[in-house]
């Protein structure tokens, strides 16, 4: 099928998808519901304790009627750069648009199955040479969950991780304790090697088996163990999208996941490890919690990959004194990797938080020889 016409197919089929009569069917229950993004948002998209449990019920409000409305959310949104130009003392300023992203998500037929699906029409983002990578028609997510009372199954291509959600950050940058990849093995092209690394927080077609289970004084306990495959489940819509983001499965294992940890409220603590050999594995260590209007993240591991062990670690904190408004900032590094500490301070503000809402983030990276300022304005309705 022409990915054109297969991006038009996926288009009408969310549009005029049926509104299942169960509670929670529709993505944007901010429509659905009749309520507030701050019923579930510290701040979009930092979920609160609300709507992490949310997320956990499969999208549900139970408390609530629901409403019948469209099933989709569409997130747009715009970049400015200034970043070094490399072999120059000279910064490149430019601006581009970076995302077009139609979002879905809710109960399917039965009350126990779910989806999600993140799909970026335009999908453009700066490598690390300073030229522009172009994506458009990749999924960010694009997965089926079963749950029962504990157990818990997914299937399709999602993060590999549960504990933190890197997707839900109020910064525009990832953290580099769980973005920094482990390159595939092997003589390689890029693409190759970037379909068969893994990072903590890098999404690959996988099956997901997960345990939850009540602990004391409302803690929740989690288990899980994952199977990511190499490759990438796309719709490439543009020609360089069709070597960026191809369509392909190698059906070829890259390691197992093992993740456990437990919550309470926006509290948790926990560990995750991957193994694909002796040569190739990472693990860390990860706790979150509040003290509103205080929020905080930290990661500490290693890792190894072509004989060289690093060690990587992040601690971001966030101060939200307004649902409108936050500063926060996070000191990051990984050992050998050629570059000092950095530290990523950014500033984000959105308005009106209803039922859409705009955003602006301002975040500059200090980092000998990798400073960078970056810029993000969009919206989500």
């Amino acid at each position: 099928m022409h990915p054109r016409r297969a991006a038009l197919g996926l288009g009408l089929a969310l549009a005029l998808a049926p509104l299942p009569r169960t509670a929670g069917a529709i993505p944007y229950f901010a429509r659905r519901y009749g309520v507030e993004c701050s019923r579930c948002h510290v701040a979009p998209p930092k979920l609160n304790a609300f709507g992490e449990a949310f997320v956990a019920r499969g999208y549900t409000m139970p408390a609530l009627t629901s409403r019948r409305t469209w099933p989709l959310a569409i997130w747009l949104s715009g970049r400015s750069e200034r970043l070094p130009v490399p072999d120059s003392l000279a910064d490149e300023l430019r601006g581009y648009l970076n995302r077009v992203e139609v979002i879905s998500g809710g109960k399917l037929v039965a009350p126990w199955l779910s989806y999600f699906v993140e799909w970026r029409p335009v999908s453009r983002e700066a490598r690390g040479n300073g030229t522009i990578r172009d994506r458009a028609g990749r999924f960010e997510d694009l997965f089926l969950t079963t749950a029962g009372r504990r157990l818990e199954l997914t299937v399709g291509q999602f993060r590999q991780i549960a504990q933190v959600d890197v997707s839900r950050r109020l910064g525009i940058s990832e953290p580099l304790s769980l973005s920094a990849s482990l390159p595939g093995a092997g003589v390689l092209s890029a693409r190759k090697r970037s379909l068969r690394g893994f990072a903590p927080a890098g999404r690959s077609p996988a099956l997901r088996a997960a345990w939850n289970g009540d602990g004391f004084g409302g803690w929740r306990w989690t288990a899980a163990a994952g199977l990511p495959i190499s490759g990438e489940i796309s719709i490439p819509l543009a020609r360089e999208a069709r070597t960026e983001a191809s369509n392909e499965i190698e059906w070829r294992l890259k390691g197992v996941v093992l993740e456990s940890f437990v919550r309470r409220g926006l509290t948790s603590f926990g560990a995750h490890a991957f193994y694909d050999d002796s040569d190739r594995y990472l693990a860390n260590l990860v706790t979150t919690g509040a003290r509103p209007p205080l929020y905080w993240t930290a990661v500490v591991g290693a890792d190894r990959s072509g004989g060289v062990v690093r060690g990587r670690w992040s601690v971001e904190g966030e101060y939200l004194p307004h649902y409108f408004f936050g500063v926060g900032g996070r000191v990051e590094d990984r050992a050998a990797d050629g570059g000092d500490v950095a530290f990523v301070p950014y500033v984000n503000a959105h308005l009106p938080g209803t039922s859409y809402t705009i955003r602006l983030t301002i975040e500059r990276r200090l980092q000998r020889g990798r400073n960078a300022t970056l810029v993000e304005l969009g919206t989500v309705f």
